[in-house]
């Protein structure tokens, strides 16, 4: 620390982030900066956004994943198709980014001497037909089925497939936050730099609810335009998931994948992110089951006591007519008894009357 103190002088200046910038940047020399000269590489479209006459696309090496950004003006860029390997005349150019601390260089385009059409061979051919199968076969819904397995609150079996020396399964760990006890997560290490390693791997792990290929970066992303573990990918009974960490390019085994990500951290990510919202709609859901049960059993509840006053008061209806009815039959009965009364007085006076003109006519009789 003192032989490091004793270099500073009282009277040097602190450098600032724009300084510092701007004297690496003019320590950055090269006898191709600013000069023109020939270029060569597959074209790739960048965003396709105008900025005031120049696109901001790409240049790719035509045998690694080597690329630079490649500045073309708008009367050029009409020219181009994506995949073309071109031939131009250019200048290399410095930029430096204030804000992120970045020095790029950049591609200017000023003359485009030939384009040669992207060459169909048979691995390609090939590709198409994997993919078209794929198209056929059809995507499986991954989010359907964790939604599934979270409603019946079943564990998620996962299993992912990553490199021998990766440390990528503590990224994913990270992301999963508390939703981990949800998921049933094994880790495969194999070589990712050989391909009859992966496509046992796959093999061996097909029973799973999900089976994944992870890594995080790097070269050889040409690994995974494997014809033969494209194959092994679209015969895979599980969903099969991608995390190969590359947004340059897109490798045919993600192209395959029922859902691919960029990282395993966007992996990780997903997984955290779709139980929690599961969770919102299950407990949505079961309040809402609640609040229509609820309603239902009040709708019965009134319906019941509405047809129990219905029934009440036809009941009490019916009473009331019988009572009614009853009276009649008892007004009509003791008006029966009376007039019964009355006929069997006038029949005994008739019988006493009877009685006494026989007795009459006996006296008479024997006084004779």
């Amino acid at each position: 620390m003192d032989s490091f103190e004793a270099h500073i002088t009282n009277d040097q200046p602190p450098y600032n982030p724009g300084s510092l910038l701007n004297a690496f940047s003019n320590s950055l020399t090269s006898p191709l900066l600013n000069k023109p000269f020939l270029v060569k590489g597959i074209y790739k479209k960048g965003k396709g956004v105008n900025y005031n006459g120049v696109y901001y696309d790409v240049l790719k090496d035509e045998f690694t994943d080597n690329s630079i950004t490649l500045v073309v003006p708008e009367k050029l860029r009409y020219e181009l198709k994506e995949g073309q390997t071109i031939e131009a005349q250019a200048f290399l150019s410095k930029r430096l980014s204030t804000t992120t601390g970045r020095i790029d260089l950049i591609l200017t385009v000023s003359d485009l001497l030939s384009r040669k059409e992207k060459e169909i061979n048979e691995e390609e051919v090939k590709a198409q037909e994997l993919l078209q199968q794929k198209a056929k076969i059809g995507y499986k819904d991954i989010d359907g089925v964790i939604r599934s397995r979270l409603y019946q609150q079943k564990s998620i079996n996962v299993t992912i497939i990553i490199g021998t020396t990766a440390i990528i399964d503590n990224d994913i760990k990270h992301q999963l936050k508390d939703a981990v006890v949800v998921y049933d997560i094994k880790y495969v290490k194999v070589n990712l730099t050989r391909v009859p390693e992966i496509i046992h791997a796959m093999r061996e792990n097909d029973t799973s609810d999900i089976l994944v290929i992870a890594r995080g970066g790097g070269e050889n992303i040409q690994i995974f335009d494997n014809l033969e573990l494209s194959q092994q990918a679209l015969g895979l009974k599980s969903i099969f998931v991608t995390a190969i960490g590359h947004a340059a390019d897109e490798p045919l085994l993600q192209k395959l994948a029922d859902k691919h990500f960029i990282t395993p951290t966007a992996l990780g990510q997903y997984f955290y992110d779709l139980y929690n919202r599961t969770l919102d709609e299950f407990n949505n859901s079961k309040a809402k089951l609640i609040a229509d049960l609820t309603k239902q059993i009040e709708l019965n509840f009134q319906t019941q006591v509405q047809n129990l006053s219905t029934r009440l008061e036809t009941t009490e209806k019916t009473m009331q007519e019988g009572e009614k009815e009853n009276q009649a039959k008892v007004l009509n009965l003791t008006e029966g008894l009376a007039k019964s009364k009355s006929a069997n007085q006038i029949l005994t006076v008739l019988v006493l009357l009877l009685l006494l003109v026989i007795i009459l006519l006996v006296i008479f009789k024997y006084q004779k």
